[in-house]
C-alpha cells in the first residue's frame, strides 16, 4: 500500500519566484480532487488547467492524497509516456516543489512500452504506477489480471475517442481523473465527466504562468511565403541571442512532405541548424535531436505534430507557423508550449505567420495583421470553457421522468447539436407534463427541462431508400424533435425533421389548447438589431397574380440589388434567408411566411434554445424597426389586420391551390369527386370582423366565415378536402392555405395580414367596355345567361347571343364551348395573327338587378371568375392541360375547329401567346351613369387582370 503509507509526507507548501513549492493552480487542483471524490463514486473529474500550469505535479500527487493502491497513467503519445514515466518514477517535479521529501521511497513504476503480455505480468502486478499509451492499456485491461483503483488520464480532451472511451469503460469502478488544458474537441464531442477544477487562462496570465505572447505577421505574398517566414525566424532568432536569450524555434508545418520541403529551404535560405522530426522516424533519432536541442546543439526542430501534447520544453519561443492549425484546441496546446515561463533566460514568445485575414479561429480573425494575441487568446480560451462549463450543467437539469431511461447506445444530450430551425406558434398556455404525439414514435423516454419549458425527444423513423422504387426495404433513422416554450412571449418552439404541417400541429395541440402562427410583420423582426446584410436567397409574394409567376425565388450573393421600385409595387416578402453582422459576429438567419425561421448553424442544446429566445423576444417586440440597408426594403412588408373594410371585391384561393389542386367531395358523396378550383367563391356580406363567403359547385352552397385572424368556420361542413390518404373539413383546409381577398384600393388580405398597394394606380376608365344593342339586334333576353330545358326553355339567352357574335368573326379560327362547373370560361376564342396566338376567355353573366348598374352582386361574380381564370392563361401548356382534364370529363366543346390540330398549334415554338379576358355583363352600361362603387370594382378588377403577366387586356360587354 506505497500510497496510504506514504500520504502522512505529503505537504503543500507555496512557492514564488525565489521559494520553491506548489502554484496556485495546482494547490486549488488537488484540493478539488480531495474534496470531489470524498462524494463522488462514480462520475470521473475532469480538472482543467492550461499547459504550462503543473498538471503533471498535481497527476503524480492524485494518488497519495487518494491513498490509492494502484494507479493507470494514459497519455496520448510515446515520447509523453517516457516523460511521466521517468518523473513518477524519481518524484522529480514533487521533490523540486518540496512536496515530498527528497529520501521518501519511490513507487515502483512500470513503463508499457508494449501491448501486454506474460513478460509483464509480474512486474504489473508489483507495480504501483503503470504508465502507457492507450493502446498499450487496453491490452492489460482486456487481459483482466491487473486491476486499478486510481486512472488519471493525460490530455483527456482524447477521451471521446473509441480507444480512450474504451479505458474508462473497463476502469468503471476505479475513480478516474481526466487532465486538460482543453476541455473541448473539434469533433465536439463530450469529454464525460464533472469538471471540478477550473484553472483560468487569465489566471495564469496574472500568476505569470504564462509570459507574453506576441504575433509577428508577414505580408501577405503566397509566392514567397516559406522564404520570408524562414527569413523572419532567423532574424528574431539572432537577435533574442544577441540580448542574451535561450530560445530556441520550431517550424511548424502539416504534412511530413512538407516539413522535408521546408528543412532544405531553411538550409538554404538562412544559417539556423535545424532538424527534422517526423513520425517516419525511429524513437531513438527523435530522442537523439531533442537532446541535441535541450543542449543548444540545435537551434530547433521542424515538425507536423510530434511535439505537442505533454512536451516540456520551456527553451521553444520562436514558432515559425508555415502552416496554421484551424482548430482552437490544437491552437491552444501549441500556443501553450512557448507561453511557458518556467525556464532561465526567456523572453517573450514569437509567432510568426502570414497575414491571414481569411483564417478564422470562434469568430476571430487570429491570424490578421491586427490581432493582439494576448487579449484574444485569453478571450476566446476563457469564453470556450466557460460555454463548456456551462453546457455541462445545462445538460444536468433535464431528465428523464420515469423508469423507461434511454436504451440508445452512449447517448448524451451533450451530443445533440441541432440545426438552426424553428415552426413558431403563439399560444394561450403549455402543459409541460404532456406527451409528445404517437405519430412521433418515440424511441426513448424523452428528456423533461422544467425549468427550461423544453422536452427533447429521439425517435425512429423508418424511410425507403432513395435508390429504391418500392417499399420494401426501410431505412432505420434517429429523429430528433425539440419542443421549447418561452414564457415571458408565450411562444412555442417546434425543432422537428419531419417538417409536414400536420406534424407540426399534432404536436403543438399536444402541449395547448389554443394557438397560432406568426404572421410575416411579426417574423420579419429576427432581422432587426443586425447590419451589412447580403441577401443571398429570398422569395417573393406576387401581389396580383396568385395564378401566375405567384412565387419567385432568387439566390446569389446579395439579391436584393435585382428589387428596384417598381419590383416593390409587385411584389412582397415571402421569405429570406441572410447573412448579417450582429455585435462583430458574422451571422445567418431566414424567415418565412410559414410562420418558420432558420440559420445554417449547427449549436449545442443550450445555445439552440438561446437562440430561440432572442429572437422570441424580437418577433413580439412591435416597437422594433427593421432595415436590411439594401433594396430588400422596396418590397412592402403586410400589416395587421385590425378590420375588414367594405371594398372587398374578390375572394381567391391561395397560389399554392392552384399549383397543387386538391381533391372535394361531398360529406352525402352524391356528388362525383371533383377539384377544389372547381368550386366558386363569392362574397355574401361583410361586417368589421367577418367576412362571409359563399362557396359553390352548381346549386350546393356551402357559407363559411372568415375572421380577423383568417380563421374560417361554417356551420355546414358540406365540402371536403382530401390530403393524401386524410380528408378535413373545406374550413381546415383554408386555415392551412388562406384565402386571399382583394380591395378596390389595391389592398389584399390574407389571413391576418394585409397587404396595402398604391390605390392612386386604379383608375376607372370605360374605354375597355363594349356598349351592344342585345335586345334590337341580337334579340336577347339579357335576364337568361343560359337556355336550358328546365329554367329557361324558351327566349335567346346571352350565351347564344355571344355564340353567334364570335361565329360572326372570321379571326376567329378556333371557338371552344366551355359551360358548367369547374369551366375555364363559358367560351374560349382563339385568334392566330402576326406569330401571335391570342386566346380569349368570355364568362357570361345575366341582368339580376332591376335597373343598369345598379345591382353590385351582377359585378361581383362574373369578376371574381375574369380574375380567378388569368391561371389558365399562365402559358401555353396550362391551358391545353386544362382543356385535356375538361374534355375527358365530356365539356370543352370545339364548336369551330379541331381540338388534334388547336393542341399541335399551340404547341408551335414560332407562335408568342398572350391572352384577354372578356366580361360579358349586359347590366354594365356604358351610357348611364355609373356608381362610384361599380366603377371602383371594374377599374380594380381591369387593374388586376392587367398586372397578371399574360393577359393583355380586360374587355367589358356591356349594354348601349
Amino acid at each position: 500500500m506505497y500510497f496510504s503509507d506514504n500520504y502522512n509526507f505529503i505537504k503543500y507548501p507555496i512557492g514564488n519566484e525565489t521559494i520553491p513549492g506548489l502554484r496556485n493552480a495546482q494547490i486549488g487542483a488537488i484540493h478539488a480532487i480531495a474534496s470531489y471524490f470524498t462524494i463522488e463514486k462514480k462520475n470521473p473529474g475532469i480538472v482543467v488547467m492550461p499547459t504550462g500550469s503543473g498538471k503533471t505535479a498535481v497527476l503524480m500527487m492524485s494518488p497519495y492524497i487518494l491513498r490509492s493502491k494502484k494507479v493507470l497513467v494514459v497519455t496520448p503519445s510515446r515520447m509523453v509516456r517516457e516523460q511521466i514515466f521517468e518523473d513518477f518514477s524519481n518524484l522529480n517535479t514533487l521533490i523540486k516543489a518540496e512536496v515530498v521529501p527528497k529520501k521518501m521511497a519511490k513507487p515502483v513504476v512500470i513503463e508499457l512500452q508494449h501491448l501486454y503480455d506474460s513478460s509483464y505480468e509480474q512486474t504489473c502486478l508489483e507495480a504501483d504506477v503503470i504508465v502507457a499509451t492507450p493502446q498499450g492499456a487496453n491490452s492489460i485491461l482486456e487481459n483482466k489480471t491487473v486491476e486499478f483503483d486510481l486512472v488519471l488520464i493525460d490530455e483527456a480532451h482524447h477521451s471521446p475517442a473509441r480507444t480512450w472511451q474504451q479505458i474508462l469503460i473497463s476502469t468503471i469502478g476505479a475513480r478516474q481523473i481526466l487532465f486538460t488544458a482543453t476541455p473541448f474537441r473539434m469533433d465536439r464531442k463530450e469529454i464525460k465527466g464533472n469538471l471540478i477544477f477550473k484553472y483560468s487562462l487569465a489566471l495564469a496570465y496574472q500568476d505569470e504562468i504564462f509570459g507574453e505572447i506576441t504575433y509577428i505577421p508577414i505580408d501577405k505574398d503566397l509566392e514567397n511565403k516559406d522564404v520570408l517566414i524562414a527569413r523572419k525566424a532567423e532574424e528574431i532568432f539572432l537577435a533574442d541571442k544577441a540580448q542574451g536569450y535561450k530560445h530556441c524555434i520550431m517550424v511548424r508545418t502539416d504534412t511530413k512532405d512538407k516539413a522535408k520541403q521546408l528543412e532544405k529551404l531553411y538550409s538554404s535560405e538562412t544559417s539556423l541548424r535545424l532538424r527534422r522530426i517526423d513520425s517516419s522516424m525511429s524513437n531513438a533519432i527523435a530522442k537523439q535531436f531533442i537532446r541535441k536541442l535541450k543542449k543548444g546543439e540545435i537551434d530547433g526542430i521542424i515538425c507536423v505534430d510530434m511535439l505537442g501534447e505533454g512536451f516540456d520544453f520551456p527553451n521553444l519561443k520562436i514558432a515559425a507557423i508555415h502552416v496554421a492549425h484551424r482548430s482552437l484546441a490544437n491552437t491552444l496546446q501549441f500556443i501553450g508550449r512557448f507561453a511557458r515561463t518556467n525556464a532561465i533566460n526567456v523572453g517573450a514568445a514569437k509567432f510568426i505567420a502570414m497575414n491571414d485575414e481569411d483564417l478564422i479561429i470562434e469568430n476571430k480573425k487570429l491570424y490578421a495583421s491586427d490581432a493582439i494575441w494576448q487579449d484574444i487568446i485569453v478571450d476566446i480560451s476563457e469564453s470556450k470553457i466557460r460555454r463548456e462549463a456551462e453546457n455541462k450543467e445545462y445538460i444536468e437539469e433535464y431528465q428523464q421522468t420515469s423508469d423507461k431511461k434511454a436504451t440508445l447506445s452512449n447517448f448524451s444530450l451533450y451530443g445533440v447539436r441541432p440545426n438552426c430551425h424553428a415552426k413558431i406558434y403563439r399560444v394561450k398556455d403549455f402543459n409541460i407534463n404532456n406527451d409528445l404525439p404517437k405519430s412521433c414514435n418515440l424511441e426513448i423516454e424523452p428528456y423533461v427541462n422544467k425549468k427550461e419549458n423544453t422536452i427533447v425527444a429521439v425517435a425512429k423513423g423508418l424511410s425507403t431508400p432513395k435508390w429504391l422504387d418500392s417499399d420494401l426495404i426501410k431505412n432505420e433513422e434517429h429523429l430528433l424533435y425539440i419542443v421549447h416554450y418561452q414564457k415571458e412571449t408565450k411562444l412555442l418552439f417546434i425543432y422537428s425533421q419531419i417538417k409536414s404541417e400536420a406534424m407540426y400541429e399534432s404536436i403543438v395541440e399536444s402541449f395547448t389548447s389554443r394557438y397560432e402562427k406568426i404572421p410575416r410583420y411579426d417574423m420579419n423582426r429576427v432581422l432587426a438589431g443586425l447590419n451589412d446584410f447580403d441577401i443571398f436567397n429570398s422569395g417573393m409574394l406576387n401581389r396580383y397574380n396568385e395564378s401566375g409567376e405567384s412565387y419567385k425565388i432568387s439566390a446569389g450573393s446579395d439579391v436584393s440589388q435585382t428589387i428596384d421600385r417598381s419590383t416593390g409595387r409587385m411584389y412582397s416578402p415571402g421569405h429570406v434567408f441572410c447573412k448579417a453582422n450582429l455585435k462583430d459576429s458574422e451571422i445567418t438567419i431566414g424567415y418565412s411566411s410559414g410562420s418558420k425561421m432558420w440559420s445554417s448553424a449547427y449549436l449545442s442544446l443550450q445555445e439552440y434554445i438561446k437562440w430561440c429566445d432572442n429572437n422570441g423576444r424580437k418577433i413580439v417586440n412591435s416597437k422594433l424597426k427593421v432595415q436590411t440597408g439594401t433594396n430588400y426594403d422596396f418590397l412592402p412588408m403586410p400589416q395587421k389586420l385590425q378590420k375588414y373594410e367594405d371594398n372587398i371585391f374578390l375572394v381567391d384561393f391561395d397560389g399554392k391551390t392552384y399549383s397543387s389542386d386538391p381533391l372535394i367531395e361531398l360529406k352525402d358523396k352524391k356528388q362525383a369527386i371533383r377539384f377544389i378550383t372547381d368550386l366558386s367563391m363569392n362574397i355574401n356580406s361583410i361586417q368589421s370582423d367577418i367576412v362571409n363567403i359563399s362557396v359553390k359547385y352548381g346549386e350546393i352552397e356551402e357559407v363559411i366565415s372568415c375572421d380577423l385572424k383568417g380563421k374560417c368556420s361554417t356551420n355546414q361542413d358540406i365540402f371536403y378536402v382530401w390530403q393524401g390518404r386524410d380528408k378535413i373539413s373545406l374550413c381546415e383546409y383554408f386555415n392551412e392555405n388562406p384565402i386571399i381577398m382583394r380591395t378596390t384600393d389595391d389592398s389584399v388580405i390574407q389571413g391576418s395580414e394585409v397587404l396595402r398597394g398604391d390605390s392612386n394606380a386604379i383608375v376607372y376608365d370605360d374605354s375597355n367596355i363594349v356598349g351592344i344593342d342585345w335586345k334590337e339586334k341580337y334579340g336577347t333576353n339579357i335576364e337568361i345567361e343560359v337556355n336550358d330545358s328546365t329554367y329557361h326553355p324558351i327566349g335567346k339567352s346571352i350565351q347564344k347571343s355571344l355564340q353567334e357574335i364570335l361565329q360572326k368573326n372570321f379571326n376567329y379560327k378556333y371557338i371552344i364551348y366551355d359551360h358548367s362547373k369547374g369551366e375555364i370560361a363559358d367560351y374560349i376564342a382563339v385568334e392566330i395573327k402576326d406569330n401571335n396566338m391570342i386566346v380569349s376567355l368570355f364568362h357570361v353573366k345575366s341582368k339580376k338587378g332591376e335597373q343598369f348598374n345598379s345591382s353590385m352582386n351582377d359585378l361581383y361574380e362574373v369578376v371574381g371568375q375574369a380574375v380567378k381564370s388569368t391561371i389558365w392563361l399562365k402559358s401555353k401548356q396550362t391551358l391545353l392541360q386544362k382543356m385535356k382534364s375538361r374534355r375527358s370529363s365530356k365539356h370543352c366543346k370545339f364548336l369551330k375547329g379541331e381540338f388534334r390540330k388547336f393542341s399541335k398549334e399551340i404547341k408551335s415554338p414560332n407562335l408568342i401567346f398572350k391572352g384577354i379576358i372578356v366580361i360579358v355583363q349586359p347590366a354594365i352600361s356604358k351610357s348611364i351613369e355609373m356608381p362610384l362603387k361599380y366603377q371602383q370594382v371594374l377599374a380594380s378588377a381591369n387593374y388586376y387582370i392587367g398586372q397578371s403577366g399574360k393577359v393583355s387586356k380586360l374587355v367589358i360587354y356591356g349594354s348601349v
